[in-house]
């Protein structure tokens, strides 16, 4: 954390003979070293820089926070390091001037100290109680100016504070031309860097945790996608105040060059990056309407879409809860779960027309056919019925699919790295139940699973006359399972 060194940087000084030609001063001031003035001179110099250090770590973090919200094995770490971020950016200045107060006491071990400041036309020396030492204009590193105090800096954190007197020394002093230029943006880019962070924890904490198949919310979904635009405007302050007042400062033409060029690079890779980003989380979604009973409609404008409407509903501030889809755009009733609605689907289907035309064809394989439609139907309500009772309350959303021999199955959850899915398996040993395994399978790096390499992760049983539903906590075939289980299958 930068600070103004003190006297105690003076022990080592070297008396310097003034020259003859300026035996005679020009201006002489006093100076007394107090708590009071060491912590004003380092507000005055280093102030902005602490503030935008604290800003820039508190943008940092809150990145890595975000990253971590993005794993569901890590999001305890990033709700902590969300934390670790603000306590920073709200203890700095403590932390900071518990600093400066530590290295006033180290300096001042004999109490206060009173410096003489006495200034020739070329130079001027400090007389301090031990030291004396004389600097050349020419050498000092810049002078900053402030409203009670002109520093000279003898280097970087090496400042020497001249009280203003209002009058002729003030404009001499201002007058050698070293001011160092005021850095105007570094105000605004704390306060970006602090905006930019807290939006980007609001996106960890909000689409980066969305459930699967889940909508944000219009106003949570506008700040997300305002996020980027604050981050684009961010990087392009900072590439401004480094090339002015960073690279700037660089002496040799050359290195100079390839920094501005550098810098140039990395901010238009960043800006393009930012903005692909935002272009595809913006048109990634579709038209969001309330409907009159509370819940809300996606209206989905894709031909190759499934369906074109899908029902949600608020679950929070932040997320829109899926239901279902929809028939039509008046097809808004919550209470109707995704099973049910697809079970009504296929009973609306036109299975009388089928068998019909079955039948004038061949009268014994139309019977054949609705036997077959009947057990299938029978064992797809049975995994309806598991799903609504069991994985529903979980957040897992229904999604139906078949395998390439033709066997059904119903996906409970699914990311980049593994899928969880329910099946029917068989009938019990006797003949009451259906019974329904949930398989784990982990995905390559292509995304690819195969049905022959899952995992087991229980079994349930469903009463076909009763509806009565039994979970077994059976990891295996050979696990004995649950009492209730084996009362109800009659499996040993």
């Amino acid at each position: 954390m930068e600070k103004a060194n003190m006297p105690d940087s003076f022990t080592n000084e070297k008396h310097k003979e003034i020259p003859m030609s300026e035996a005679n001063p020009r201006y002489c001031i006093s100076y007394t070293h107090t708590w009071e003035n060491y912590y004003r001179m380092n507000r005055d110099l280093y102030k902005q820089k602490m503030l935008h250090m604290g800003a820039v770590t508190f943008i940092l973090l809150m990145i890595v926070g975000t990253v971590c919200m993005t794993a569901d094995t890590l999001q305890l770490l990033g709700w902590g390091v969300y934390c670790a971020a603000i306590l920073l950016l709200g203890g700095l200045p403590l932390i900071w001037k518990y600093i400066l107060r530590f290295q006033f006491r180290r300096q001042q071990v004999n109490g206060n100290e009173e410096w003489n400041y006495v200034f020739y036309n070329d130079s001027f020396t400090v007389h301090t109680k031990n030291t004396i030492v004389t600097r050349k204009y020419s050498d000092l590193y810049c002078i900053v100016e402030s409203a009670d105090y002109i520093y000279l800096l003898l280097e970087m954190n090496h400042a020497l504070p001249v009280p203003r007197d209002k009058a002729q020394c003030d404009t001499f002093l201002l007058s050698l031309g070293k001011q160092r230029k005021k850095d105007r943006i570094a105000s605004v880019l704390c306060w970006l860097y602090v905006l930019s962070g807290i939006l980007t924890a609001f996106y960890g904490m909000t689409a980066a945790r969305l459930p699967y198949q889940w909508l944000l919310q219009t106003w949570v979904y506008v700040i997300c996608a305002a996020m980027p635009c604050i981050w684009i405007i961010t990087i392009v302050l900072t590439g401004v105040s480094w090339n002015r007042h960073r690279i700037s400062c660089v002496q040799k033409t050359g290195v100079r060059i390839v920094l501005r060029v550098l810098l140039f690079m990395l901010c238009s890779l960043l800006i393009l990056g930012l903005g692909l980003f935002d272009t595809v989380f913006i048109f990634d979604r579709y038209p969001i309407i309330k409907n009159d009973n509370g819940t809300y409609t996606e209206h989905v404008d894709d031909k190759y879409a499934p369906f074109e409407y899908y029902l949600y509903q608020s679950q929070g501030p932040f997320f829109l809860k899926y239901l279902r889809p929809m028939t039509n755009a008046n097809d808004t009733d919550p209470t109707i779960s995704e099973s049910e609605w697809f079970s009504r689907m296929e009973s609306n289907n036109s299975t009388a027309g089928k068998l019909t035309t079955e039948y004038r064809e061949d009268p014994s394989r139309a019977f054949d056919t609705s036997v077959q439609d009947a057990e299938e139907e029978k064992r797809r309500i049975g995994a309806l019925k598991i799903f609504d009772m069991y994985f529903v309350p979980q957040g897992s959303t229904f999604k139906e699919h078949y395998t390439a021999k033709g066997d059904r199955y119903f996906v409970l959850h699914e990311s980049n790295s593994d899928i969880a899915y329910l099946q029917y398996d068989r009938d019990s040993k006797n003949g009451n139940c259906g019974l329904y395994v949930v398989f784990k399978a982990i995905k390559s790096l292509d995304g690819r699973w195969s049905p022959y390499d899952t995992q087991m992760q229980n079994i349930y049983a469903y009463e076909y006359n009763t509806g009565t539903i039994v979970k077994s906590d059976k990891a295996s075939w050979s696990d004995a399972g649950s009492e209730e289980y084996r009362t109800l299958t009659g499996e040993l």
